[in-house]
Parts: structure tokens; C-alpha cells; sequence
């Protein structure tokens, strides 16, 4: 499982698509960052615009130009010993901005430093790395160099796991070409309901490399982008899902009351025998029921016999926005590739790129071109989606798919 309102002033109805086309516009936004504090301004503060390729450092009087495309986006600024600045921009207001970075408080650090499991990296490392990377074929290739700045809490009566860092995670991920600097905001882990919560703020910067290195670099980003959460946003937005492999139907899942009473029956009529427990064979249900009951899943799923359109869970908030709301479960299949091999062999079922999707506490979604979502958090998943949208398979907002060369 794996994470990601204003409405404006005109709201309209869909007929067709969405949206006529996917643009990439730039406008340019000005700044200046100085210090809450002293007012002065704050040189080579990094100042990006969240899970894309675009990003500066200010120069000697705290100023910055960033291009800003159409949409909404986080421009995160940071810089080292003040907490993190991150606010809204948007091409519709392009207002020089003054932003203030308040220093961090001290000894924050050292009150919370005692929890820290001791050698966690040695403990946890390899756990984090499966969740937070991935267990991609991608995955061997992407790596955290500055991996000793992450440190662990293990909450052993909620059964929680959480990382945190006080710096930038440094990724490489030489399958995908990219250097990626990870503000990791929230990492947390519920072993009792199998639950991951991960957030953070990524800048990508492309690597270089000759003609061969680009090519597996394009055609590794296309594999990874088709059939993805950003190619079906993409998607959903222009109203294009079956032209771009999108098959949806809705989906509800509710209990399985059998397998609940049948649970429940027999661990009323256990019998204890010599230190250990016998079923009580007296009571109505066979074993053979039993045991078919049991290896029932804990909800039953009921899929529509039919797909839907776009049009059915989307509609227009404005001009560059669009909303999604659905009830109950999405089942999204990708039907123009298989699965890696990597997801197949992980359970015999895992033979489609196909995953389920709900909306936390009902709340919808604001959906924009580049196939970016909010609130992040709103949107869970499961399947294919769960396993694949890791640090690994991340791609920029501005990405443009290339079809992969021969």
C-alpha cells in the first residue's frame, strides 16, 4: 500500500475529454529567501519545485528564477540549519514571492535522539530499503549514499516503524539516469496491518552520459512510465484511458462474515489436549468446510462485469484542473504490458499489472496534466501500484515518455 481544493471559480460539466492536450508552458517565478530572524538574505538555499527536474540556488542577495509549467506545484526551499519552507505556486499567480526560513529549533534533535534503535541501519536497512527503493529489477541499480544519516524508532507497543533524517537522502539510481535529492518528510511502517505511509519532497537532477547511456536510460524511464499511477493520471486527465491500456471497473469489497463466523465457532469449540489445542469435531462444520473457509481471503471482492470511462469518476474543477472521485474500490488493469518478472514471482496471482485504488475518508482528488495529484495521502493502493511506486520506478512531473527504441 502506498500513498498519494479549492474549487475554482468555474466548474463545467464533461461531455468528451477532459482536457484537449497535456502542455508543458513555462512561466517564470521570482523569489528572494532570506532569514525570519536577521532579514538577511540566504545564499545557495536550494529552492525546487517538488518531484521534478526543476530547481536553483540563490545567489549572494537570497534571489532566485525558477520556471514554473502549468498547474499547481510544492516549491520547497531548504537550507541547512532552518526548517524547510514549502508553499503552493501556481502559473496563474506569478508574483515575485519573499519567503522566510525560520531557524531550527535547538536541541530538537537531542530530545528524541534516545529513541533511535542502536545499530538500526544493521537492523532495519535492508526492510527500508524494500519499501522505500522497491524490489524492482530497477532496484539493485538505485542507491542512498548518504544512507548512514537515516535513523529508526521501532514503537514496539503500536508495532510501528518509523525513519526519519535530519538531511537531504542523496539517491542514485543509475537504471533511470537520475540523481535524486529526497527530503524524506514522513516514513512510517504499521507491521499489525501491513500499512506504509511514505512522504517526501524529490528534486531530480539528469545524469550525464553518451549516446548508449541515454538510450537505456529513455527506453528503462518508458518502462517504467507505461502502466504506472502517473500514466493513468495522465490519462484520467484527457479522458484517454482505454486509447492509452486502461481497463477500470469498480470494485467492492466487504467482509467475509462466513469465514468470520466459521473463525469465531471454532475457537469457541477448541478442546485442549496434552499442552495443546484439538478442534471439536461435534460441531456442525466439516473439516474440509473449515479448511476451505480459512484459506478465504478476509473480504470478498465484487468486480463490475463491465469497464467505465473517465467521464464516470472525473470532472473539470477549472480550466487546468480535474477532480476524481469514486466510491468503494477502483480495479485498474494495464492491459498493454505484462508485469516484470520481479512482481510475478513474488505470488502466483501476480500475472497482470493490476491494482486497486481508494480514497482515504472518501475525499477526492485534484488531478493535474503532469499526472501529479492532492492531497497526496488521499489516494491508497494495492496491487501492482503498491509494489512498483517506489523511489526505484520514480520519475519527474515533467517527464515526456519516449517510446523505447529497438
Amino acid at each position: 500500500m502506498y500513498y498519494f481544493a479549492t474549487i475554482m471559480k468555474f466548474v463545467f460539466t464533461l461531455t468528451g475529454a477532459l482536457f484537449v492536450t497535456i502542455t508543458f508552458c513555462q512561466f517564470q517565478l521570482k523569489g528572494v529567501v532570506l532569514a525570519s530572524d536577521s532579514k538577511t538574505p540566504l545564499e545557495n538555499a536550494n529552492v525546487f519545485l517538488s518531484n521534478t527536474s526543476t530547481g536553483t540556488v540563490t545567489n549572494q542577495r537570497g534571489e532566485f528564477i525558477i520556471p514554473v509549467g502549468v498547474g499547481k506545484f510544492d516549491l520547497i526551499t531548504s537550507f541547512i540549519g532552518y526548517e524547510t519552507n514549502v508553499q503552493t505556486v501556481s502559473n496563474l499567480n506569478i508574483e515575485p514571492i519573499v519567503i522566510h526560513l525560520k531557524v531550527k529549533a535547538a536541541g530538537l534533535h537531542d530530545v528524541v535522539v534516545t529513541s533511535f534503535e542502536k545499530d538500526g541501519w544493521e537492523k532495519w536497512g535492508t526492510f527500508f530499503l524494500e519499501n522505500f527503493i522497491g524490489t524492482s529489477e530497477w532496484a539493485a541499480n538505485c542507491t542512498i549514499k548518504n544512507y548512514k544519516a537515516i535513523r529508526f524508532r521501532h514503537n514496539k507497543k503500536q508495532n510501528k516503524l518509523t525513519a526519519v533524517t535530519n538531511e537531504q537522502l542523496i539517491i542514485e539510481n543509475k537504471a533511470l539516469g537520475y540523481i535524486v535529492k529526497y527530503q524524506l518528510e514522513e516514513f512510517e511502517f504499521d507491521f499489525k496491518n501491513k500499512y506504509l505511509v511514505s512522504l517526501g519532497f524529490p528534486y531530480f537532477i539528469q545524469m550525464e552520459g553518451g549516446p548508449a547511456k541515454q538510450r537505456r536510460w529513455n527506453n528503462n524511464r518508458a518502462t517504467v512510465f507505461f502502466g504506472s499511477m502517473m500514466h493513468f493520471m495522465r490519462a484520467l486527465y484527457i479522458n484517454r484511458m482505454a486509447e492509452e491500456g486502461f481497463e477500470i471497473r469498480r470494485l467492492v469489497k466487504a467482509p467475509n462474515l462466513e469465514k468470520r463466523r466459521v473463525r469465531e465457532v471454532y475457537r469457541a469449540q477448541t478442546l485442549t489436549s496434552n499442552g495443546g489445542s484439538v478442534i471439536n469435531m461435534s460441531i456442525g462444520d466439516s473439516t474440509p468446510y473449515y479448511n476451505r473457509i480459512m484459506n478465504q481471503p478476509d473480504e470478498l471482492s465484487t468486480f463490475s462485469p463491465y469497464t467505465i470511462t473517465g467521464d464516470s469518476i472525473a470532472y473539470g474543477i477549472d480550466s487546468v484542473i480535474a477532480g476524481l472521485e469514486f466510491e468503494n474500490y477502483l480495479h485498474i488493469h494495464y492491459i498493454k504490458a505484462a508485469p516484470p518478472k520481479s512482481y510475478s514471482a513474488r505470488s502466483p496471482q501476480n500475472r497482470q499489472m493490476a491494482s486497486q485504488v481508494r480514497l482515504a475518508d472518501g475525499i477526492g482528488l485534484e488531478v493535474q496534466s503532469s499526472g501529479s495529484f492532492s492531497p497526496p495521502l488521499n489516494l491508497v493502493s494495492y496491487g501492482y501500484w503498491a509494489w512498483s511506486e517506489k523511489m526505484a520506478h520514480m520519475l519527474p512531473l515533467n517527464y515526456k515518455p519516449i517510446s523505447p527504441s529497438k
